[in-house]
């Protein structure tokens, strides 16, 4: 398996920045990666990468979070990659966005 993606549906941006967390319940060989797409609501197609160079990836079971600082448009969803071999597979869940403002002094 090259790989498989698929994109969430959207969700509103809650506030300035973004917690998410993978949890992968059951694991084989597979390889899971997460990143957060976003976009404005007056923009078409299907947004653009939110920070590239941040992502959750796991290959067992386990919770990972991430953090997305000042990241995200209007609208956010995630984009979960599976890469492996044939065969492989993966059970997993995203839970609930964290979302928190930026403090400023």
């Amino acid at each position: 398996m090259a790989g498989c993606a698929v994109y969430t549906p959207w969700i509103p941006r809650g506030k300035d920045n973004l917690i998410a967390t993978l949890d992968v319940v059951d694991i084989s060989e597979a390889t899971v990666t997460v990143r957060v797409w976003t976009k404005n609501s007056q923009t078409a197609g299907d947004g653009a990468d939110a920070k590239t160079a941040i992502s959750i990836s796991s290959n067992a079971v386990e919770r990972r979070s991430a953090t997305w600082y000042d990241a995200c448009k209007e609208w956010v969803r995630y984009k979960i990659t599976v890469t492996g071999s044939a065969g492989d597979w993966v059970l997993f869940r995203m839970l609930d966005p964290i979302w928190f403002d930026t403090e400023t002094a």
